[in-house]
């Protein structure tokens, strides 16, 4: 017989062992017990003093299920069995397939582990992005902003003359709205900052509409300029947008 150099330390329990002889045979699961795996198992049994006790019944039970199924085979059957009781020839079968199944499981999961820890993964605020480039001639954003609050504060004298009391609809204003608003003005020409306003506009409206002139500006759609300090800002179109259709404005990022 082959000499058997493979402790059983080696294996995680008995299934194992019986997998490994089994690979090794190059057999099906179902024709272990036609086969030299049986004896090939209880010659590993030699090894059972190296193991501690818990883990050497477990051999011990294993090996037994094997004899009992070995001389079932060679013994004719008798005249009637109890059908509740499962075969322990299938019940044998059963383990081995469902030992082997989640084996298989662990494995691909250890593999899939080890790749992982090959990769790096980097947080958003860790990659940093070019600055942005604005098209803003003899003008600055603290200039731009200043002129914004002058627009926003801006009374409007009618406002005073309402009744306080009167019910308000609620304003409803989208940066992508505004932003198809102020490329229709554009288009027609250059225009001063603060004709994109109207007396007429809500505050709300107003800071919407702002932050529609920024999107633009960030995305290269207009250059703004101011011939001098305290100059007129004038707005015009660079690159006009046609279809944004993909892109997710500052009012639409969820949370």
């Amino acid at each position: 017989m082959e000499e058997y150099r493979v402790s059983l330390t080696q294996f995680e329990g008995p299934l194992d062992l019986l997998l490994h002889l089994i690979d090794k045979a190059e057999i099906n699961i179902e024709d272990i017990f036609v086969s030299e795996i049986t004896a090939q198992y209880l010659a590993y049994m030699d090894d059972l003093s190296e193991l501690d006790m818990d883990r050497a019944s477990s051999f011990l039970t294993v090996a037994a299920q094997l004899l009992l199924i070995k001389s079932r085979s060679l013994l004719p059957r008798p005249p009637a069995e109890d059908e509740e009781e499962e075969d322990p020839k299938e019940a044998l079968l059963r383990q081995l397939r469902e030992y082997k199944a989640f084996k298989q499981a662990s494995e691909t999961l250890h593999e899939r582990f080890e790749e992982a820890k090959k990769s790096v993964a980097r947080l958003p605020e860790d990659i940093v992005l070019p600055p942005q480039k604005f098209e803003l001639q003899n003008a600055t954003l603290d200039s731009l902003y200043s002129a914004f609050l002058d627009v926003l504060n801006r009374e409007d004298d009618t406002s005073e003359k309402q009744d306080k009391t009167q019910n308000v609809r609620p304003d409803s204003f989208t940066v992508r709205d505004r932003v198809v608003h102020l490329r229709s003005k554009l288009k027609e020409g250059r225009v001063r900052f603060t004709d994109l306003f109207t007396d007429a506009s809500s505050r709300m409206e107003k800071i919407v509409t702002f932050m529609a002139l920024l999107e633009m500006l960030a995305h290269g759609e207009v250059h703004i300029t101011q011939g001098a300090t305290f100059a007129p800002i004038y707005i015009r179109a660079k690159e006009l947008s046609d279809n944004d259709g993909d892109m997710i404005y500052m009012d639409e990022v969820e949370d």
